[in-house]
């Protein structure tokens, strides 16, 4: 028995040593300046006043309190060393949340369950599908799991502490309570997973005549959120209503909730659906074997602490996938997958949980542990593969941008591009067709519309050609097969377009035109 405990410690602490490596490498990955356009508007509201930063993101879709942790840590590290780019802070920003809850593997999920899950549940955590990339994206979805996940433990805490195993603490009901705040003023879909422990603590210790506790630290939540509510409910309306995106749900979407999961990257679509359906079996039967051991002991020696844990802890995420669903249809389509992420942290937890319990320094344990480190490795490699293409695509397209001169004016045809463009550059810039979005304006001022009003090819030529008679150097940065028609459009009204180079920002393929005026090249 001691020498299986003994393989097990020794797997668990592989698996973490390993979880801490590769967030040191997504340390490293964190200094490139390459940014998308979700990620843009972290940076903007980073560099707004703190007032300003609320009044906008009271208009935006996310709480603020993400915003304000980058700015914080950005005003810090730039206050003290110059060394490090803005972008490069915000994104060390996100690592944090993940070293976070190695700490909270090494303390409450090893003592609860032993060395072997808690190292599971930070490899997890670093490796697993649709993971990595959230330690290195300048947005607040780790931050989101984690407030979650502190929140699902500290809970079980108090359950366990109720149950009579251990003596009561002020403490947890204070940080129970405080998670809970965070993680509504981080995602609206922590909100939801938040609201989905507290039914879990309600249920399981509703006889224990623990209730008016809990239902007074979901009142002080709720208290706390509901101003911050109120502001998203009349302020965001209108802005998400103009420029709304987010498509309907049907089954394919709930096909695709498993494959956000579950799909790594590995190589061919036929590996990865492999893979996939290998992890699927491999939860699923970990979990359905934890349910039978559970039922097979005799009622006074079962667990129920621990099996309510790991049904409250995947109740956090059927929440927020029933919430999302519920929402769209009934108002209006507002569930990505990525909103799943606050509840991953619970998710994965379960898996470690009924991995530490069912296997027991066996074979099995070996072989399952090689080839779930064997998965987690490549999907990581993967995905710093793809982290360093990136790397190379912005070094490049640096140099390119260089060519453009202060005062040169840019014309874009893709409003995403123009945006993310503008955190590199503060030239003058206009949109053609598109509408630059409102908030985008207010943190980045050189951005424009071309046309105010309703666009027509007419007006924006008409736009274009005053452009051009300033005597400025005009630049086209031309995104997709439209940049050719657009190109086509403009040469008939004497207008010309030479390519001079292409890049990549991030995930946006451009090329560069310089736009002159045949009829001033005449006169």
């Amino acid at each position: 028995m001691k020498q299986k405990r003994r393989v097990n410690e020794i797997i668990g602490i592989v698996f973490f040593l390993t979880a801490i490596f590769l967030q040191a490498v997504s340390v490293f990955l964190c200094f490139s300046s390459d940014i998308w356009y979700d990620e843009l508007f972290t940076m903007g509201l980073a560099d707004q006043p703190l007032g300003k930063l609320i009044s906008i993101t009271a208009r935006d879709v996310h709480p603020p309190l993400y915003y304000m942790i980058v700015k914080l840590f950005v005003d810090i590290t730039g206050a003290f060393s110059g060394s490090i780019q803005p972008v490069a802070a915000a994104k060390l920003v996100s690592v944090l949340p993940f070293l976070l809850c190695d700490l909270y593997g090494m303390t409450l999920v090893r003592k609860r369950f032993g060395m072997l899950t808690a190292g599971l549940f930070c490899f997890f955590l670093s490796a697993m599908p649709g993971l990595p990339g959230y330690m290195v994206e300048v947005r607040m979805y780790g931050f989101a799991m984690f407030f979650v996940t502190a929140l699902m433990l500290h809970g079980y805490e108090l359950i366990l502490e109720y149950s009579g195993q251990e003596q009561p603490k002020k403490r947890n009901w204070i940080l129970l309570t405080l998670y809970a705040v965070a993680a509504c003023y981080t995602h609206y879909f922590a909100c939801v997973a938040a609201a989905a422990v507290y039914l879990y603590l309600l249920t399981a210790l509703f006889k224990k005549k623990a209730w008016k506790k809990i239902l007074l630290s979901g009142m002080i939540c709720a208290a706390s959120f509901a101003p911050w509510l109120f502001l998203a409910v009349t302020g965001q309306v209108k802005a998400v209503s103009a420029n709304y995106w987010i498509e309907p749900v049907s089954f394919r979407t709930l096909l695709g909730c498993v494959k956000f999961l579950f799909m790594p990257q590995l190589g061919g679509e036929k590996e990865n659906l492999a893979t996939a359906l290998f992890l699927i079996l491999l939860y699923g039967g970990l979990l359905l074997a934890q349910i039978f051991s559970y039922l097979k002991q005799e009622k006074g020696e079962r667990n129920r602490e621990e099996m309510g844990f790991l049904f409250g802890a995947l109740g956090c995420l059927a929440s927020t996938i029933v919430f999302g669903f519920l929402a769209s249809v009934l108002i209006r389509p507002i569930f990505v997958y990525r909103y799943m992420l606050p509840a991953a942290g619970a998710f994965w937890l379960v898996f470690a949980v009924c991995a530490g319990k069912q296997l027991k320094g066996d074979r099995a344990l070996l072989v399952l542990s090689l080839l779930v480190f064997s998965l987690g490795v490549r999907n990581y490699r993967a995905f710093y593969g793809d982290e360093m293409w990136k790397r190379t695509q912005m070094e490049k397209a640096s140099a390119v941008l260089e060519e453009i001169g202060t005062e040169d004016i840019l014309i874009f045809n893709f409003g995403q591009l123009q945006a993310v463009i503008s955190y590199y550059l503060g030239n003058d810039s206009y949109l053609w067709y598109e509408s630059t979005e409102k908030l985008i304006t207010e943190m980045y001022p050189q951005d424009h519309s071309l046309v105010e009003e309703e666009f027509s090819d007419e007006e924006g030529i008409r736009r274009l050609q005053k452009l051009l008679e300033t005597g400025k150097t005009v630049w086209f940065l031309g995104s997709g097969n439209a940049r050719d028609e657009i190109i086509e459009k403009w040469e008939q009204e004497q207008i010309t377009a030479q390519q001079i180079s292409e890049a990549m920002v991030e995930r946006y393929w451009f090329n560069l035109y310089q736009l002159k005026s045949v009829a001033s090249d005449i006169d």
